[in-house]
């Protein structure tokens, strides 16, 4: 009886699909383009991921220190920072070291820098693990010993932590908003579905039909149009996200793109498939709940 019941199960979805072919190729196609929507946003926040960890690597929290300060206390201090919390490096930058970095800078014009005895003091070098690390780290750092002064570039670190919440709070509303367009869609097709087929649940339910009897191949049919509609939106974002970077490398090299390793692209496919078979199976069973009397 089992194998039976799922025999009729996977039978009666194909028939399904079959027979309303042209809504179930709609169902499938809008489905695909609503998970390649959602694919892009994954792809758009990876992307930014990419940018902002590439832009916080170079917030640099540069603590200067008193030009009277001991080596055993600078190495202290070296410590104490690569203890606190937030942070992601530190590198401590002597007297020599600061003046032969200005002489890079003004390599042209060397003898500006001659016979200039070195002005410059040590400094500690810090970088965060976020952008809205780099307050509560200067705060902690200006603390210390032997800090004479603090420099860090507060409006690029504030400005990079909005817009990463920012970000974060859009590609969330573009998801909710397209899952809510593919459960519409898998669910109008399932209701379509339910009354062409009206009659005939009526007579299997006065026959002695079991819900589930009744209601499994709409489920399913759901879940195989989220699948087949996740796969192809997979396919059509990856492809053209494939192409485009290899497109804008070669007329824009200069620009961060982020290369989707196999891992990433394997993730991005499996949220989308793991999506439409949510969607899917949810689309047909709100459209179950209102439109079939099980």
């Amino acid at each position: 009886m089992r194998y039976t019941l799922v025999g009729y199960v996977f039978s009666e979805t194909h028939k399904s699909i079959w027979r309303n072919r042209m809504s179930s190729f709609l169902s499938c196609g809008t489905t695909a383009l609503a998970l390649f929507l959602l694919g892009v946003a994954i792809i758009i926040s990876l992307n930014l991921d990419y940018i902002f960890t590439d832009v916080e690597r170079q917030l640099e929290i540069q603590a200067y220190l008193k030009m009277e300060t001991p080596d055993e206390e600078a190495a202290a201090l070296v410590k104490m920072c690569e203890g606190m919390d937030g942070v992601a490096g530190v590198r401590f930058v002597s007297k020599d070291e600061a003046f032969e970095e200005l002489r890079q800078m003004f390599q042209d014009k060397a003898a500006v820098l001659e016979g200039i005895e070195n002005p410059l003091p040590a400094s500690i070098r810090i970088t965060t693990l976020r952008a809205e690390d780099v307050p509560k780290v200067v705060e902690q750092v200006k603390e210390l010993p032997w800090i004479d002064d603090v420099i860090y570039q507060e409006e690029a670190s504030r400005n990079l932590a909005v817009l990463g919440r920012v970000t974060q709070a859009l590609s969330l509303g573009g998801t909710v908003v397209v899952g809510l367009v593919a459960v519409t869609v898998i669910g109008n097709t399932t209701r379509m579905t339910i009354e062409a087929r009206r009659h005939e649940i009526a007579i299997m339910k006065l026959v002695g039909a079991t819900d589930g009897f009744v209601v499994g191949p709409f489920v399913l049919t759901g879940i195989v149009l989220g699948i087949l509609g996740g796969l192809l939106g997979a396919g059509l974002c990856l492809g053209l996200y494939n192409y485009l970077t290899e497109s804008l490398g070669k007329v824009l090299p200069f620009i961060p793109i982020l290369s989707l390793s196999r891992e990433a692209i394997l993730n991005i496919t499996g949220i989308l498939v793991l999506t439409g078979v949510a969607v899917g199976t949810l689309g047909a069973a709100l459209s179950l709940r209102r439109h079939l009397d099980v």
